[in-house]
């Protein structure tokens, strides 16, 4: 797994540097046919506060993790009060995808979405498994890995539907359930360290 620190320093959330008791995290994608996420850091740190901000984004050219806040810093990307528990992830999303609303989209190369989303997703896995090393999270422990369509339904977000609608609207086969149990798996054998 790689790391770039592209820490967002003129954000609010971190010129507020507001600590986080890190509790869960919360797997976003970012509802757009941005695959390239240093164009989210690029307009996401702006000389004028911006109010949203997550933990990191996922690039989806090469699965590469582009960290935008310290961990342990409250970030606002939930809408709800799991801007005050859990660390915030955007997976990047394909270029070929075309949005009709705000949670379904046509795609003009179904084959090459379906790459870039298995390696983010795979690359999320990672990712989660390392945090839950790091903050002792038990990966299938009620609301630790949640989605921001499963914090919507849980009271703890704001009303959005990712990322399950991009693996519903490709075809993916990936559920939420699915990604806890690959998490805990990656956990167990350390995946990252590899």
């Amino acid at each position: 797994m790689e790391i770039k620190q592209t820490i967002l320093d003129k954000n609010s959330c971190y010129v507020e540097a507001i600590p986080l008791e890190v509790k869960g995290l919360l797997l976003h994608s970012v509802g757009c046919p941005v695959p390239d996420a240093m164009k989210f850091v690029n307009t996401w740190n702006p000389p004028k506060n911006r109010i949203v901000c997550v933990h990191a984004f996922i690039n989806a050219a090469d699965g590469v993790v582009y960290q935008t806040l310290p961990w342990d810093m409250r970030a606002r990307h939930s809408g709800g009060s799991a801007n005050t528990t859990h660390i915030g992830v955007e997976m990047c999303e394909p270029a070929s995808l075309k949005y009709i609303t705000n949670f379904s989209f046509e795609c003009d190369d179904i084959e090459g979405a379906r790459e870039q989303v298995s390696r983010v997703y795979n690359a999320a896995v990672e990712l989660f498994a390392y945090l839950s090393d790091k903050y002792s999270l038990d990966p299938l422990g009620e609301n630790v890995i949640i989605s921001h369509s499963e914090a919507y339904y849980r009271g703890l977000g704001s009303d959005h539907f990712d990322p399950e609608h991009l693996w519903n609207g490709l075809g993916m086969g990936y559920t939420m359930d699915g990604f806890r149990k690959d998490v805990n798996e990656g956990l167990k054998r350390r995946i990252w360290e590899n």
